[in-house]
This record gives C-alpha cells, sequence and structure tokens, in this order.
C-alpha cells in the first residue's frame, strides 16, 4: 500500500485527474475520541497492513491522510473488496472500544471527483464533513422550548421508572425511582424535532438538567424511594450546580442519585471524576448510565458508584449510543458473571434489556436489581413457575417505558430444562421435577 502521511492539496493532487475507473473512500475520524493524537494514527496504519497484508502494490490501494483526522484510500476496481474489508475493519475497530463512530463516504472515480474534491477540501481545513452546526429552524425551535421551559411546571412531562431488588424468595421490592423527561411527548407540545437532531437533543437535555433540579427544590414532600436523575458531566462541575444542591431541602440529602453517561466516562475520565468529587461531597449516589455490558477496562470503572448495564442500544431520548446485543446474539452469560464478580451484585442494575434470554442469562449470573423489560420479564416467568399471586405492587411492577420486548411474551414455554432448575432456585420453590411444588399454566 502506497501511503503518503502528508495533507493532500485536493485542488491540485494528480488523484483526482486519473481517468480510469476507481473507487475512493474516506473515512472521517472527527467522531473518534481522541482523533487527532498520534496513536490512533498507528491503529488505522496497522489496521490497514493487517488488511493487505502488506501487499499493497499488487492490490493497488493508495492511502493519503488528509487533515488531522481524515484519510483517503483509493483503489481499482480489483482492489474493491480488500477496500471494503479495510474500511469495515477500521470502523470495527473503534466501534468495539467504544471509540466512537468513523463516517465513511464512498465515491466512485472520475465521475464524482468533484465531490470528492470538496469533501477533501473540509478535511483538509481540519472540519468533519458532516457539520454539526444546527439548521435555523433547530435553533428557533430551541429558542421557543427553552423560553416555555423557563418557569413551566414539568409535572405533566415527568416520568417515574422504578428499579426493583430481586428478594431470596422471588419477590420484588422497589428501591429506587428514575424520574425523566417524556422528550417525545415534549416534541409534540412544541412541534419540534429532538430526538432525530443530536444538536437538539444535546441542548434540550442540557436545559432540562437544570429544570429537572429546579423541580426538585421545589418538591416539599419527602420521597418514599431514592430518586434517580439524568445529568451532563458539564452540569455538575457548574457554578450553578453546587448552588442549587446547597438549596435542596435536608431531606433530599442521601436521597438523590445523579446518574452520568458512561459515554463521557470513556471519553473524559478525568472531568467526570471531577464531577463524582463534587457529587459525593454533597452526600449524592452517583451512577454511570448506559454502560455496556463489554464495556473497556480502560479507564477501570469507580468502586463506589452504581452501574446501570445496557445489553441492547441505548433507548430513544438519550445521546449515549451503545453498541446493541440482540435478543438473539450469542449467549453471554460467563461474561455476564464475570462482571457481577468482578463489581458486585449489590451495584449492578439490569436495564435496556430487550430480550427474555438474556434477562435469564442475567438473572443467573447473579443480577438482582432489574429496571424496565427486565422486571416484567421476570414477573412473567415467576408466574408461570408458581401459582402464587403477586401483590398489588407487584403486579404493577411492569415498567412504564415503551421501550419493553413485546413479542417475546412466549419466550418461556420453549425454556431449557436447565433454566428451569436455575429458575426454581432463583424463586426459592424446590426442584422443577417436584410437581407438587409448581403448578403449570394451561390455556389463556
Amino acid at each position: 500500500m502506497a501511503s503518503k502521511n502528508q495533507n493532500i492539496s485536493p485542488e491540485s493532487s494528480v488523484i483526482l485527474q486519473n481517468k480510469d475507473r476507481s473507487r475512493a473512500a474516506i473515512l472521517d475520524l472527527s467522531r473518534v475520541v481522541d482523533a487527532n493524537e498520534p496513536v490512533i494514527q498507528r491503529i488505522v496504519n496497522t489496521e490497514l497492513h493487517t488488511v493487505t497484508g502488506g501487499a499493497d502494490d499488487a492490490l493497488g490501494i493508495n492511502t493519503y491522510r488528509v487533515g488531522r483526522y481524515g484519510w483517503l484510500l483509493i483503489g481499482n476496481m480489483k482492489s474493491l473488496p480488500a477496500l471494503l474489508t479495510a474500511t469495515d475493519r477500521i470502523s470495527q475497530v473503534f466501534a468495539e472500544a467504544h471509540q466512537g463512530k468513523v463516517d465513511v463516504h464512498w465515491f466512485d472515480l472520475p465521475r464524482e471527483a468533484k465531490p470528492l474534491a470538496a469533501c477533501l477540501r473540509i478535511l483538509a481545513d481540519d472540519r468533519p464533513i458532516t457539520s454539526p452546526s444546527p439548521l435555523t429552524e433547530d435553533v428557533i425551535g430551541f429558542l421557543r422550548v427553552e423560553r416555555a421551559l423557563h418557569n413551566a411546571d414539568l409535572s405533566s412531562l415527568i416520568r417515574h421508572h422504578p428499579i426493583h431488588r430481586v428478594e431470596e424468595g422471588g419477590a420484588l421490592v422497589p428501591v429506587m425511582l428514575e424520574q425523566t423527561v417524556d422528550l417525545t411527548a415534549l416534541e409534540k407540545m412544541f412541534n419540534v424535532t429532538i430526538l432525530a437532531s443530536p444538536w437538539m437533543l444535546a441542548r434540550v437535555t442540557e436545559l432540562l438538567d437544570r429544570r429537572m433540579l429546579r423541580h426538585l427544590l421545589h418538591e416539599q414532600t419527602p420521597p418514599r424511594l431514592p430518586i434517580a436523575v439524568k445529568l451532563h458531566t458539564g452540569t455538575m462541575r457548574h457554578t450553578d450546580f453546587a448552588t442549587l444542591l446547597d438549596e435542596l431541602p435536608a431531606h433530599w440529602h442521601g436521597n438523590l442519585v445523579i446518574e452520568l453517561p458512561y459515554a463521557e466516562w470513556h471519553a473524559a475520565p478525568d472531568a467526570v471524576k471531577e464531577a463524582l468529587a463534587i457529587g459525593r461531597k454533597r452526600q449524592c449516589v452517583i451512577a454511570l448510565d448506559n454502560v455496556p455490558v463489554d464495556h473497556s477496562a480502560e479507564p477501570p470503572l469507580p468502586d463506589d458508584i452504581l452501574l446501570r448495564f445496557t445489553t441492547a442500544a441505548a433507548p430513544t431520548g438519550t445521546s449515549r449510543k451503545t453498541p446493541a446485543l440482540h435478543p438473539h446474539a450469542t449467549a453471554r452469560g460467563a461474561e455476564l458473571k464475570a462482571l457481577i464478580h468482578n463489581l458486585g451484585a449489590d451495584r449492578c442494575i439490569l436495564t435496556h434489556c430487550d430480550s427474555l434470554a438474556l434477562v435469564r442469562q442475567g438473572l443467573d449470573a447473579g443480577f438482582r436489581l432489574l429496571q424496565g423489560p427486565a422486571v416484567s420479564d421476570f414477573v412473567e416467568m415467576r408466574n408461570e413457575l408458581s401459582p402464587a399471586p403477586t401483590t398489588t405492587a407487584e403486579a404493577k411492577a411492569a415498567p412504564e417505558e415503551e421501550d419493553g420486548p413485546a413479542g417475546e411474551a412466549n419466550a418461556g414455554a420453549a425454556a431449557p430444562a436447565s433454566f428451569m432448575t436455575r429458575a426454581f432456585r432463583w424463586l426459592g420453590l424446590g426442584s422443577p421435577l417436584d410437581k407438587d411444588a409448581v403448578h403449570t399454566k394451561t390455556g389463556g
């Protein structure tokens, strides 16, 4: 592979004057953490060399550095399979390391030489190809939302999502309430696009950080359970945050749980550590939200905070994206057991779980704190195994969230015998072979 690591001049480069049919791929690493660091450049070089196996000239692929975080790969039609493999490999490496997303843009040369030149000029100026600048309607929409929410009562938009602990006998005990703002309802209320606009989502959630804290400030009734709210690291580090916490009534001390996004911890651990220190000083419980089950070992997770693990894509309405583990993916039992063994079951919460099979694996691994679809799945499994009536509170344990695992209600009927044995052990019901110990549900 003929590699040219200097920045190229798109206007005069001979690569754009080649009349032979070829394919070009631009790798835009602007959304990769520390993309301009030498170590990232070495990783890209190494992975490209691995794909080609050193047979650079034979494959006919040329590589160019463009600006601080751009790469240009050009190959003839015969080298297209290797070109596809190279781009897929680079994207996969950074995705698996949770370093960010690599944007890949393809061009058919010489027909698309001018669009390619335009993109190269953008990258050469150290700007991402997909500009993050907000659209005019987004700015207008945000200003409208900001004015309306300045002194508004958030009660109609607030949703509560309970977190339950599984007791030895199989009972579900609520231990915490997560308090969020329904962004879908907010969109409808103001006729704006929030969830599909990264710029709007970031601005609106930052605004809601402050409004949520002020909402708690005016809540005079002592909370029955600890209340968890999602905040950005920047909000906690702002001087206004300390002032707001100092104004909170005394009954909030020790009852306020602050959830910070794992993506911010992975990208800027020092900033998050500073935020953690601020929260601890004011008797707040801290949690990391949307931690992937296969999270990176570096930086190591703090040992005195709650961890909300996700085994699926982050729910709509969050700005923290994590790789999805689909319902029929490879079993993760051993990985989950190692996770609980290393981190402790008392601080690991299984949430955003979109698969009944994964809930089973999580319970078998030792998860005892459940939220969202995992709760309703557990209730369903327990009801299938035991005729004992549930309490009113447990009957309503199904979450308010709309991302539940619809369509998997009958998955338990086809569960293997080994799971039945484990399920009875969880629920303390004895052996599934004891016909007097269980009443099998038949019919509707």
